[in-house]
């Protein structure tokens, strides 16, 4: 059988539309869709016409795929390097609430194949087991975005691992430690650490755990809920490239991707309220308190939940200063200033006068944010250091403690004190 022509989008069992396989890639709506449902699946993809190519449908089917090394093995694998040819062997369950199918397939009833937290480790340690004989023999059709590997899971109420299989919509991700950076160690406790020190501060985070056994962070999704009759429904997601029509590979500030300017711009745009909107400012301090230098426009969300747009959980957050080898500046501009060695008080008042905000609405809430910080991070050490196994997962989590305590009173004399 040739190659596809043509891709199917679904929402639940209903067609949204047709993506079709020609240069650039089209989107087409169809009919009965804008006819009776008049839901966008993108501001920059609207209903005023039916037919949509150009940057804003590359941007926003690029965004639903793996990035950098992972995109690159996909290619291999599948020997595709097109945006249309990777989402038609892994496009299966995207984030967001999109079912992405070949001709002549239609969304079926899930299934699920129980396995076990070894089958699980095995598979990320490139041990050949249940998970990749069912990858090789029939595909699993799933596309996870970001830079990182990883694994789409349930898990049931005695907490053990089901794999979907086909298209079936999956609760959790998985991600192992990050391989093949040099000098990067133990990143899954590492944001399991950062993740939960978030959570402490009631900052609105995906629910996050670590699990031993594979030695993976697992993350719960946000974009999943139980409806009345215990079935998972998958809620409409955006991040904030896809909003801005920029791919991927122009997520960081730097490459001309958003600003926080145009971050702040796209969430009132968006309708988030007043609620998210500080959220966003406790994000970035949070981010330069910890050291999550790579926390970039990707890295922030708006879905749909049935109270309206909100800015989603938040998620990727780890301390990426902790490691040597990797970038000591800033994904975003503060005030002109992207070394954070360099943000001061000044730096901040100009952030805040470019984003709208009063310095010291904005000046109060990076306080709070830092004096929350330090009074949650032993409790957070002590929470992670009940999981954790071997010397090296101990190591990162007193690593973790000591680094962002340094950071975070650094900043707080460069910040508060006149």
């Amino acid at each position: 059988m040739g190659a596809p022509k043509k891709l199917f989008l679904y929402r639940d069992k209903a067609l949204v539309g047709t993506l079709l396989d020609e240069s650039p890639i089209k989107f087409v709506y169809d009919a009965a869709w804008l006819q009776r449902h008049q839901e966008a699946i993108s501001p920059n993809i609207d209903l005023s016409q039916a037919e949509h190519s150009g940057q804003a449908v590359e941007a926003y089917f690029e965004n639903l795929l793996p990035e950098a090394g992972i995109r690159d093995l996909l290619k291999l694998k599948y020997q595709t390097t097109t945006i249309f040819g990777l989402l038609s062997v892994i496009g299966g369950d995207t984030a967001s609430d999109l079912t992405i199918l070949p001709e002549g397939q239609l969304p079926e009833l899930p299934k699920y194949l129980t396995i076990t937290w070894q089958d699980v480790a095995d598979l990320f340690t490139q041990q050949q087991g249940i998970i990749r004989n069912i990858q090789e023999q029939d595909g699993l059709r799933i596309s996870l975005a970001g830079a990182q590997r990883k694994l789409s899971i349930c898990i049931d109420k005695d907490g053990n691992p089901q794999l979907p299989l086909g298209s079936s919509p999956s609760t959790y991700i998985v991600k192992p430690d990050i391989q093949g950076v040099e000098g990067v160690w133990a990143s899954a406790i590492n944001e399991t650490f950062v993740m939960t020190l978030a959570a402490k501060l009631k900052l609105d985070v995906a629910e996050v755990s670590y699990q031993p056994i594979a030695k993976a962070c697992v993350i719960k999704r946000y974009d999943r809920q139980l409806n009345a009759n215990g079935q998972i429904k998958r809620l409409h997601q955006l991040d904030l490239c896809q909003i801005d029509g920029k791919p991927s590979t122009i997520k960081y500030e730097s490459d001309g991707g958003p600003t926080l300017l145009r971050c702040r711009e796209l969430l009132s745009q968006s309708g988030v309220n007043a609620a998210d909107t500080k959220r966003f400012i406790q994000w970035i301090f949070f981010n330069l308190y910890v050291g999550n230098h790579d926390s970039h426009a990707k890295n922030l969300s708006i879905y749909f939940p049935p109270n309206g747009v909100r800015l989603t959980p938040f998620y990727d957050l780890l301390s990426t200063s902790l490691y040597s080898g990797l970038s000591r500046t800033f994904a975003f501009n503060i005030g002109c200033e992207n070394k954070p060695s360099n943000i001061n008080r000044d730096q901040v008042i100009a952030m805040s006068d470019s984003l709208g905000f009063k310095p010291k609405y904005v000046l109060n809430i990076a306080e709070e944010v830092s004096n929350n910080l330090l009074v949650g991070l032993d409790a957070t050490s002590e929470n992670i250091n009940t999981v954790t196994t071997v010397g090296t997962e101990k190591t990162m989590v007193e690593r973790l403690n000591q680094h962002i305590a340094s950071n975070t009173k650094h900043f707080q004399k460069r910040l508060f004190t006149n």
